[in-house]
């Protein structure tokens, strides 16, 4: 179901405030709690990354498991896309417009119908264990493909999992809450840590029990911040609900879109396995090690995104909606293409001083650092593609997306094949890179089609002003990074101090061009600082 026909404006309150019309979510403060509760959480994550890497390296074990996980979590990652996608908009139109007793009852049933789906899916990954090891670890030898198979039907549970969290979390985030349902990574992140630290002797069974206790602690702190809401869980098959046929027909293209953009992790997951051994997990750290960065960012936009902008959708207020959606494009490339440039000039100090530990090689240091070099424009790149996914999240326009990923996909996997027999890992991950920036290109264009009030000119005007004071930095940093000297400083200089030229480069870059939105930028975060809080303080 889409609303591009009845985009009419709906003039919002004159206060400007949305408190007359029910729950009230303040973007900024959103974005705020996510955002904080992600940094920890990536940051125990960067602790968790150095020791599975100085435990296990990059050999065929590590390709085992991550063959293993990466197929559960990247079905989980489809239906929870799917039912995000479905569920927000969806519930907080009913919600807002037809009470919170109906908003319940649809709730009910679609939570009692995703659970019983999860469940089915996780049976025929048990029962297929062996077939899908098959499919994405062919050149595996047989030892490590029986490990696999082993590994995978253990993390199974995984899927399920996940799946009752993104059900409740979603609840949450709808009221406002933001907190808790972004706590996925610090409780898998304390889990592995703790594994790695104290049942080491498990081999890599440790980490396959970490990931499982973290994904339950996780659902428990969502099951008890829903109960502490007030709300209760109620089994209700009444399917034919008038909204579980709207959830049901916004999730089916979003499911098949969710199936095709996760897709390229399995399309790149089955090239790397064709590679020599270790290659599948030389690319797993080298991505792992990008995330780190890009989400905090993208995690904390698009959970905390798409129930404002299903708000704004649902009470017609398009001009908040634009202007929002812009903010958050424009601002996430000030802040994340410096970061994207930093660490494609720096991925081999940077790989080095993470994984060049125990048995971690320095072949595998080489390999996952030209894989990051490649996949740090990622950082701002994923970012967007998660905003601009939320916006037509909310505009339930998801058979664009769907559109776009079957694009993706098809790209995606013939630029792996050519790529990789140039650069093998690091070719997957410039593949990788070019279908992102292409996709999210083209949902862009569509976008400025379908709103009124973009100003498209002017976002490409700061996005591309942006860009070259990016570029500017990655050059500064790479030519320092080449010098002799600096190549003799200890590993922390060699990362610090090309950075700190490489951003006063880029910062005097962004006031020289005159990029409107870096005061902007910098009025909200020093308001939220202590001094900008105090001199906000009226007389």
């Amino acid at each position: 179901m889409s609303i591009s026909t009845n985009l009419e404006e709906k003039a919002p309150p004159r206060d400007g405030s949305l408190k007359s019309r029910g729950t009230v979510i303040h973007v900024g403060r959103a974005i705020s709690v996510v955002f904080y509760v992600t940094v920890a959480g990536r940051l125990l994550g960067i602790v968790s990354q150095v020791l599975t890497a100085s435990a296990f390296g990059a050999g065929p074990t590590m390709d085992a498991y991550t063959v293993a996980l990466i197929v559960p979590t990247t079905i989980s990652g489809i239906l929870t896309a799917a039912v995000g996608a479905a569920l927000i908009p969806v519930f907080v139109d009913y919600r807002e417009n037809k009470g919170e007793a109906e908003s319940m009852r649809l709730l009910w049933a679609a939570m009692t119908l995703g659970t019983l789906i999860a469940l089915v899916v996780t049976a025929a990954l048990v029962a297929g264990a062996p077939l899908v090891v098959t499919v994405f670890a062919r050149q595996m030898d047989a030892p490590t493909q029986a490990l696999a198979v082993v590994l995978l039907r253990f993390l199974v549970p995984v899927l399920l999992l996940q799946v009752l969290v993104t059900l409740v979390g979603s609840v949450l985030n709808a009221y406002g809450r933001f907190a808790v349902p972004s706590l996925a990574p610090v409780t898998i992140t304390l889990s592995t840590i703790a594994f790695l630290l104290f049942a080491r002797s498990w081999g890599i069974y440790a980490l396959g029990w970490a990931t499982i206790v973290g994904y339950s602690l996780n659902l428990l702190l969502v099951v008890v911040a829903y109960l502490r809401m007030g709300l209760r869980f109620h089994f209700d098959f009444s399917w034919r609900h008038p909204g579980i046929q709207r959830i049901a027909a916004l999730s089916t293209p979003a499911l098949i879109g969710a199936l095709l953009v996760n897709g390229n992790n399995l399309v790149d997951q089955f090239m790397s396995s064709l590679l020599p051994p270790g290659s599948i997990a030389s690319l797993s750290y080298a991505i792992k090690l990008v995330e780190m960065p890009s989400g905090i960012f993208s995690t904390a936009l698009s959970t905390a995104l798409l129930p404002i902008f299903a708000l704004h959708v649902a009470r017609r207020e398009f001009s908040l909606l634009t202007t929002t959606f812009r903010q958050a494009v424009i601002f996430s490339a000030i802040i994340l293409l410096p970061a994207g440039a930093l660490l494609s000039s720096l991925s081999r100090p940077v790989v080095e001083g993470f994984y060049h530990h125990g048995n971690f090689s320095a072949q595998a240091t080489d390999v996952v650092a030209t894989a990051v070099m490649f996949l740090a424009p990622n950082i701002f790149i994923v970012t967007y593609g998660f905003i601009n996914g939320r916006i037509y999240n909310a505009l339930q326009d998801n058979r664009t997306l769907r559109n776009v990923a079957v694009l993706s996909l098809v790209l995606n996997a013939v630029l792996d094949y050519l790529l990789m027999q140039i650069w093998g890992v690091a070719g997957i991950a410039f593949s990788t890179t070019l279908t992102y920036l292409i996709g999210a290109l083209t949902l862009l264009l569509i976008l400025n089609r379908r709103l009124q009030g973009l100003r498209l000119p002017q976002l490409g005007l700061s996005l591309t002003k942006t860009a070259v004071a990016a570029a500017f930095l990655w050059l500064t940093c790479a030519l320092l990074a080449m010098l002799p000297q600096v190549a003799a400083l200890p590993l922390l200089a060699q990362i610090a101090l090309p950075s700190a030229a490489g951003l006063v480069i880029y910062a005097a870059l962004l006031l020289a061009l005159r990029v409107p939105e870096v005061g902007e930028l910098w009025a909200m975060l020093s308001s939220r600082l202590p001094w900008g809080c105090v001199r906000a303080k009226p007389a």
